[in-house]
């Protein structure tokens, strides 16, 4: 099977579009609670389907991560597309503390708490997969590999079906899983390449088990990719899942289209107004994620290193996102002298510094 940039889900056999009621095809979109990059996908996926395809999208989470990825949106335009529903299911509690920036580990173990309260929604995932299986002919679920638990009831729907949606990219998917075949092993591009698995803990490897166990229900994995950025790696990935009879799309990059937008056509912040008058590719624009907190002497040390480079550049300097980003107050960093902190756009937690 040829892994392509897709233009059209449809015609890959994904889902299909009917304007008949008698006929209808609705999309369940679950995404994973506690990173905003896998809630920020599948919801410009949503916008995708809903307003491309005139198929009616239910994105189901969270209160709380749904406001987060509403309001961060780059495009309210899409969100108003009256085929796409939102479904707020009741927050689980979890602990939600600060990110530790001097933790031994780099991975962002603060979250944990969150991924653990994720799987408390597999029951009203299924209560929506039922109301909505009752009066569709066909239901079609995507969701993130990291909710594979919280879907398992497709299974039981005899009208449904389930596809796994990658918002990593099919490299480091192909890493994580295939590390050990002779196919990956002989690139030479990854000859010396450490793995990550030491470096995980054992909470967050418990957690990815428990999803693996039910991740073979879908029926194959959507990449948020292309060919033409990771064509040898999505080669490797529908080659070993092909052997499972289990299919590969790529339809990325996903980007919001923000035309038409309202809100675009206000005046833009400062610090765009600045890059406009740039010359092309002359700025360099520094960003760790929603998930890194730096420590303050790295703080100290990259800010130094972009002074002396003597290069123009855009730094998004951020705490990482707590489990709950709307609980509690966001702490500064200090910065070295001469540099100063400008909020961006609506959300405080994000700080451009130039």
């Amino acid at each position: 099977m040829d892994v392509s940039n897709i233009q059209d889900p449809r015609s890959q056999g994904i889902m299909i579009s009917s304007s008949s009621k008698n006929d209808q095809v609705e999309v369940i979109v679950v995404p994973f609670l506690c990173m905003q990059s896998h809630l920020n996908q599948l919801l410009q996926l949503s916008c995708l389907i809903s307003s491309s395809y005139n198929i009616p999208v239910h994105y189901a989470t969270t209160a709380t991560h749904l406001r987060q990825v509403q309001l961060r949106f780059n495009s309210q335009t899409h969100l108003q597309n009256p085929n796409i529903h939102f479904h707020e299911f009741p927050t689980p509690p979890f602990l939600s503390p600060p990110p530790n920036p001097n933790s031994s580990s780099k991975f962002p173990s603060h979250l944990l708490p969150s991924f653990e309260a994720s799987i408390q929604l597999r029951d009203p995932v299924a209560a929506l997969l039922r109301e909505i299986s009752n009066t569709a002919t066909r239901v079609v679920v995507i969701h993130d590999y990291n909710m594979a638990y919280v879907v398992q009831d497709v299974a039981t729907i005899p009208n449904a079906e389930s596809y796994i949606f990658c918002p990593i990219s099919a490299f480091f998917m192909s890493f994580i899983s295939l590390k050990d075949h002779e196919s990956f092993q002989s690139l030479e591009e990854l000859k010396g390449l450490s793995t990550i698995q030491e470096n995980l803990p054992p909470e967050l490897l418990k957690f990815c088990t428990l999803q693996a166990d039910y991740q073979s229900l879908a029926a194959g994995t959507i990449f948020n990719s292309c060919r033409s950025i990771e064509g040898t790696y999505l080669d490797l990935l529908e080659k070993e899942m092909s052997s499972r009879n289990k299919k590969v799309w790529a339809i990325g990059p996903l980007n919001s289209d923000t035309k038409g937008d309202k809100r675009k056509s206000h005046s833009q912040h400062r610090c765009l107004e600045w890059l406009d008058k740039q010359a092309p590719k002359s700025v360099l624009c520094v960003s760790f994620g929603t998930t890194t907190t730096m420590a303050d002497e790295q703080i100290k040390e990259l800010a130094l290193g972009l002074e002396q480079s003597k290069q123009k550049f855009l730094w998004v300097l951020r705490d990482a996102d707590k489990g709950d980003i709307f609980a509690g107050d966001v702490e500064r960093s200090p910065l070295p002298e001469g540099y100063i902190y400008i909020l961006v756009l609506e959300f405080e937690v994000s700080r451009i510094i130039a």
